[in-house]
């Protein structure tokens, strides 16, 4: 081969070779139509709604009902409003509402109106409205709050109360043991809803106080809690001015249906009972002998005691 042909066959070569390597060296891939994961924010709002069945109301050791149907719908909304890595880790602002329905229903207009006579709402026992904050300390919970109680069947008046809910997660220090201690006062404001009467025969606005913990343990998708709480007025909160309201202890098992989908919130459903150990005359107190719940201005009546008494109940809610 001819030293000329020697020559150009090597300068085509070279250029086919280089123009490879430049086509290689800028071959772009297509980006994917995905783009990178991306990581969802986590939400300023959570909550939960759900509603239980009870054989029985029992709220502060005091008897409101014992008798029928009686189903308890409640809501929440927590609102995230400051987070830190500093001594306060987080604040929210809390609402939530609670009602009882009930239908046995004796006493509906015994406050503003003719007691039994008809309502419109007879069935609707009890509406509570919370409002309050929740701040996050390392460890502990503080939260103080505002609370209404009201009957829209007019079984009672409408009671205005101010509490404080002190919580402590043991969970780093105890692990599987741990307890979740809390404890809870509240002063009542207008009216009350004890037991405790003065001798115009008007509701007392006393206080109530509450310490508890609530022990479990999680096997996969169920949960066993076993609540102890224990409760003591002042002010002429319980009948008599006694100290000691009640104790109770229970048990508690919750299934989580995991099979729902997730977007749908956290489903549980749950069932246990409750023990109580009641200090003393645990009725309001109802006229005639009737049984179940009786306002705080009804002079006693009836006078029962039973200061023994077993809860059962269940029910269903949705955590998002």
């Amino acid at each position: 081969m001819k030293t000329r042909s020697i020559t150009t066959f090597a300068t085509i070569a070279a250029a086919c070779i280089a123009g490879s390597a430049a086509y290689a060296g800028t071959r772009t891939v297509a980006p994917s139509k995905q783009g990178p994961p991306v990581v969802p924010e986590e939400s300023c709002i959570t909550g939960d709604i759900g509603y239980d069945i009870v054989s029985e109301y029992i709220s502060k050791g005091i008897v409101y009902e014992n008798q029928g149907f009686i189903i308890q719908p409640y809501a929440d909304l927590h609102f995230k409003i400051y987070k830190s890595d500093g001594p306060i880790t987080s604040v929210t602002a809390d609402v939530g509402i609670w009602n009882s329905f009930h239908d046995h229903h004796p006493l509906q207009n015994a406050v503003h109106g003719n007691p039994g006579a008809p309502s419109s709402t007879r069935n609707w026992f009890e509406f509570d409205f919370t409002a309050g904050l929740t701040v996050n300390v390392d460890k502990f919970s503080i939260g103080p709050q505002f609370r209404v109680y009201e009957s829209p069947s007019d079984v009672f008046g409408n009671v205005y109360t101010i509490g404080l809910n002190l919580a402590y997660d043991d969970k780093e220090l105890l692990a599987d043991f741990a307890l979740h201690p809390h404890a809870f006062v509240e002063l009542e404001l207008v009216h009350s809803n004890g037991n405790g009467t003065r001798p115009n025969g008007s509701g007392a606005n006393g206080q109530y106080y509450e310490v508890g913990i609530a022990p479990g343990h999680t096997w996969g998708d169920v949960t066993f809690t076993l609540p102890i709480t224990v409760g003591f007025g002042s002010g002429d909160f319980y009948l008599g001015g006694r100290g000691f309201g009640f104790a109770t202890i229970g048990g508690d098992l919750a299934y989580a249906l995991n099979f729902i989908p997730k977007c749908l919130g956290a489903w549980t459903v749950h069932g246990g009972a409750a023990y109580y150990r009641l200090g003393g005359d645990n009725d309001r107190n109802s006229p005639s002998g009737a049984s179940g719940f009786a306002p705080a201005t009804v002079l006693p009546g009836d006078g029962r005691i039973d200061r023994n008494q077993f809860v059962f109940g269940g029910g269903m809610k949705v955590a998002f």
